[in-house]
């Protein structure tokens, strides 16, 4: 019994934390937060595509090339973004939280609108990859995407 309300108690501070946390994280600001959350979500996306590299390099190809054409539809324009971009899945593939790092080499962008970007892109994407608990990836990124880029 004992054993059960531990567990219990565990998964609730565990849910409320993840609840506190905001959907869009600032890394350079919020340290702490990330530390928090890669505590939560200790699966990667590698071990929810059934640990296989080249499939982990797939999912993580479709899902940016997701971001880019979510970016296209609402004329968001992406094109000369450098980002550290760290994405928190839930266990049903929605996304729970995004973490990134803009670079001081990013060109065309205003904070404040790639966080509301990301937050709409968020609300509107949904990995197709289910998993039997939360992952995280990571991942410098440049747009265009490079198999995307056009002369």
């Amino acid at each position: 019994m004992r054993l059960l309300l531990s567990c219990l108690f565990a998964c609730t501070l565990l849910t409320l934390q993840a609840q506190s946390v905001p959907k869009i994280i600032d890394g350079t600001q919020n340290g702490p937060l990330l530390e928090e959350l890669n505590g939560i979500y200790k699966s990667s996306l590698f071990s929810a595509s059934e640990a296989d590299f080249a499939q982990t390099v797939h999912n993580w190809r479709l899902f940016l090339l997701s971001m880019e054409a979510y970016a296209a539809s609402i004329n968001f324009d992406l094109k000369g973004v450098k980002v550290w971009l760290k994405v928190y899945w839930a266990k049903d593939g929605s996304i729970d939280h995004m973490a990134y790092i803009l670079s001081d080499r990013s060109i065309n962008i205003n904070p404040q609108d790639w966080e509301a970007f990301l937050r709409s892109f968020m609300r509107n994407n949904k990995i197709a990859l289910p998993h039997k608990q939360r992952f995280a990836y990571e991942n410098p990124v440049a747009f265009p995407l490079p198999y995307r880029r056009q002369e």
